[in-house]
């Protein structure tokens, strides 16, 4: 008889910094259950210890590298001897190999910021982070840190719309004006939230993500709601 499927898989992995091979665990997308998704697309998961945001950092257990797939396998120069100054010099071994908790999840994403500032990972890498860090601490119901990991997220978002560093991605423009809109909505930037829902709804790929519109329309909603009750 067959042995159960299991929800986790290892995946081998070399670190870029020192070579060492190690495996890291996946989730399975047959195990991922949506419940629901918050209007700036954090997704709430009916097991929410089967959430494949926990696993989408790999941390080498001998360097302290943390890196996600969106990572460049190109460093700049002096980028490794950065990393093994601020990284590695202060480590103390630790195993990320197994069924991560939320804190050890939230321990991930902040060695894959640090490792991604200093290798100059592109903005909208590094937006993506941010982003999950602050979905973390949401989970945790830590509001101050979600709100500091949202505002760095908006940041380099905003970054990444100026650089155009997202072409290429699989983020498309729209998604990300949508992003910037939401997240100045969330840390109470009306103005900058209804210029760019309005970017939105106007776009000139609109026919194509409708749905995104019907997002931005509602939210806009939201906010003039909010002004008419504080009048």
């Amino acid at each position: 008889m067959s042995e159960e499927l299991k929800p986790l898989y290892d995946k081998k992995v070399k670190c870029p910094i020192c070579s060492t091979d190690f495996t890291t665990k996946k989730l399975r997308s047959r195990f991922v259950r949506v419940e629901r998704i918050d209007s700036d697309f954090f997704t709430h998961y009916k097991d929410k210890e089967l959430n494949p945001i926990f696993y989408e950092v790999s941390v080498c257990p001998k360097c302290g590298y943390g890196f996600a797939d969106t990572f460049s396998t190109a460093f700049p120069p002096n980028a490794i001897e950065l990393i093994k100054s601020q990284i590695t010099a202060n480590w103390k071994e630790r195993d990320f190999s197994e069924e991560r908790t939320l804190e050890q999840a939230v321990d991930v994403f902040k060695l894959a910021i640090l490792s991604g500032s200093l290798k100059q990972e592109k903005s909208v890498v590094m937006a993506g982070l941010c982003l999950r860090l602050s979905w973390l601490y949401r989970m945790l119901e830590e509001p101050v840190q979600e709100m500091r990991f949202m505002k760095l997220s908006l940041e380099k978002y905003k970054n990444s719309y100026v650089e155009s560093d997202y072409i290429g991605t699989q983020l498309t423009e729209m998604r990300l004006i949508y992003l910037i809109a939401e997240l100045s909505r969330r840390i109470g930037d009306r103005d900058e939230a209804v210029k760019n829902f309005s970017k939105v709804v106007n776009h000139k790929n609109r026919s194509f993500e409708t749905k995104l519109v019907d997002m931005a329309r509602d939210q806009w909603y939201l906010i003039r709601e909010a002004e008419k009750k504080a009048e």
